[in-house]
């Protein structure tokens, strides 16, 4: 149970960080970026000219002539050779490794038609791996669970330190520390600003989750939901745990103008996240996607993704799990003890190894 001083930090933290216009401006950016993201591709048929290489037999030749001449229909250009051809033609089928483009089928299929005579069978499609019917829907959904995740941890990771040294450069804390323990400010301070970070996390979830469905760019089913979900609860694990981390930065320094330098090992360590979270999507199921996942500096940007592409097991999410709660619940009390001893400190920046000496005193 949540004692009251931890209750009256978070309701102050809430009321403040929201009432902010520099927060309700930013809200109304991400979900105006969000709908736009959602709606203009499909209205403008965005993306430049694709290129395709088809490879095919003496019988499929003209079919893949004809797909050379009217390639410019279709933004594309299609050369015809045998080095690592994107498709196949065989025998009246259209062949690959993986489902091919939309794009090039719609053109092949299109350059069949146009042969004499006027009325000949579709290409049949044929990959060696299963076609999922929802891959690109879904690759859209991890793409935005990076980005989102991405944002949300750095800009309420930043919002805790810069919050705690904005009350130690102007001395309001020692007011507040003189009626609630140190642990108890800052335990309010996390969990009053991520309660705030996972309300605005899932009204964006929404409001992009309704907008794909009204536009038919996403079929709105218990898989999309459940990964939205799981997105947030990964939300949760990686600000639980980056937010003690945070907040020990910011007890550091004594001024806002070097925090960025206290702050600058945790932000490196979500960006190099973000960039190893679209490696692991590329290859969600290589090595390095199932090392991610054990490691608390990436799984909580990571995992989203491959669970939202479906190439997770089950034992996998939930030891993935296990690994973040149990390196939150080492780290918070270390991060409590470093924020107790120097959040009082004035004067120059405390280093870290001094820091860690009186956490353990």
């Amino acid at each position: 149970m949540i004692n009251r001083n931890v209750r009256l930090v978070a309701r102050r933290e809430i009321t403040e960080r929201a009432g902010e216009k520099s927060f309700l401006i930013s809200t109304g950016i991400t979900l105006a970026i969000i709908v736009l993201v959602v709606v203009i591709p499909p209205l403008l048929g965005l993306g430049g000219t694709s290129e395709y290489v088809i490879a095919t037999d003496a019988q499929s030749r003209p079919v893949a002539e004809r797909a050379v001449a009217l390639a410019g229909n279709f933004d594309a250009e299609v050369t015809i050779s045998d080095t690592e051809p994107d498709v196949r033609l065989v025998g009246g089928e259209i062949r690959s490794e993986e489902e091919p483009d939309d794009t090039l089928v719609g053109l092949l299929q299109t350059a069949n038609q146009a042969l004499e005579p006027s009325r000949r069978p579709d290409l049949r499609v044929v990959t060696a791996e299963p076609v999922d019917p929802d891959r690109d829907a879904k690759a859209g959904l991890a793409f935005f669970a990076i980005l989102m995740l991405y944002g949300q941890l750095i800009a309420y990771g930043f919002y805790v330190a810069s919050g705690v040294v904005e009350e130690k450069s102007s001395r309001v804390v020692e007011v507040l520390l003189a009626a609630i323990r140190p642990k108890d400010l800052l335990a309010g301070k996390v969990i009053g600003l991520g309660l705030l970070g996972l309300g605005q996390l899932l009204l964006i979830a929404v409001i992009g989750v309704a907008v794909a469905g009204v536009t038919g760019a996403l079929d709105i089913d218990g898989a999309l939901l459940t990964a939205v979900a799981l997105a947030l609860v990964w939300f949760v694990l990686g600000y639980a745990f980056y937010a003690s981390l945070y907040a020990a930065a910011g007890a550091l320094v004594p001024r806002q103008e070097e925090l960025q330098s206290s702050t600058t090992p945790l932000t490196m360590a979500i960006l190099v996240s973000f960039f190893a979270g679209f490696a692991v999507n590329d290859d969600p199921d290589g090595v390095v996607a199932h090392i991610c996942a054990f490691i608390p500096f990436t799984a909580p940007i990571t995992m989203p993704g491959r669970i939202a592409l479906g190439e997770v097991p089950a034992w996998e999410i939930a030891a993935s799990v296990g690994v973040m709660i149990a390196a939150t619940a080492l780290l918070i009390p270390l991060a409590a003890r470093i924020y107790s001893a120097v959040v009082l400190r004035t004067g120059s920046a405390v280093k870290l190894s001094e820091a860690l000496r009186l956490a353990r005193q």
